[in-house]
């Protein structure tokens, strides 16, 4: 079993869907954790509630990460709070589906990619500044960027500027020792566009019969590569991009 005690992690918009997910099952592990939400401070304290069972040290830290100065100071917080990050997984993101390439706005463009693009890019950056040796960074991305489908230029394209950060930031911190991957996840029930699906609607039944494994992902199969890559299991795994589809191309 992985033991992430004496490891800190920060996991951004981490109060719901796959970024909890990730959130509860390494504080089951022992870690400590910086969780980030950018404006629900009650689902945020409920959060920390919810993790604090598990015996470690919980902080929620408010952050916009289309602002650098938001993702700064988190980071900030993080280190004076804790002296030091083992783990940051970049998750915080928004998405945009069934929007024909001819019909998104300059609004639309700005927002995904300032969430998903910048947000990323910069919450990545401070990860490589301030994690310590061994650790590790995880890029939450989405299969629409291995994928093409109609109706996704703007949300794929927003997501797929990380994908090559990752392999990147694999090159020039693997003397540290430090793994930076990504974990490309198709449609996950209970998480983004898909949060309040309901039982067995006409979606979740499309999806289902087109998945070699006959249902939709969850939260917790993305947790559980989480967990693969925050542990010495993946240590000389780095600059992956690994797909959790349940066998479905995408």
């Amino acid at each position: 079993m992985t033991n992430l005690k004496n490891k800190t992690a920060l996991i951004t918009g981490s109060v719901r869907g796959v970024g909890k997910a990730i959130a509860e099952r390494y504080a089951s592990l022992g870690a400590d954790l910086v969780i980030n939400y950018s404006k629900d401070a009650a689902s945020a304290e409920a959060t920390v509630e919810e993790l604090k069972k598990y015996g470690t040290k919980v902080i929620a830290v408010q952050a916009d990460v289309s602002k650098v100065e938001d993702i700064n100071r988190m980071f900030e917080t993080a280190l004076a709070e804790f002296g030091k990050l083992d783990i940051v997984v970049a998750n915080a993101g928004v998405e945009l589906v069934d929007q024909p390439s001819v019909d998104f706005t300059e609004e639309q463009f700005e927002r995904l990619f300032s969430i998903n693009s910048k947000g990323t890019y910069f919450t990545m950056q401070n990860a490589a500044k301030h994690i310590s040796n061994n650790g590790r960074i995880i890029y939450i991305g989405s299969s629409t960027t291995a994928f093409p489908m109609p109706g996704v230029a703007l949300y794929g394209g927003s997501k797929m500027a990380a994908r090559l950060l990752v392999q990147v930031m694999a090159q020039e911190l693997g003397s540290r020792g430090i793994t930076v991957n990504s974990i490309i996840p198709t449609t996950i029930k209970g998480a983004g566009v898909f949060t309040n699906l309901p039982e067995n609607s006409f979606v979740e039944q499309q999806v289902t019969a087109f998945n070699p494994m006959n249902r939709m992902g969850t939260p917790e199969d993305v947790a559980n590569v989480a967990e693969f890559f925050a542990s010495e299991l993946s240590s000389f795994v780095s600059g992956q991009h690994l797909l959790v589809s349940g066998g479905a191309p995408g």
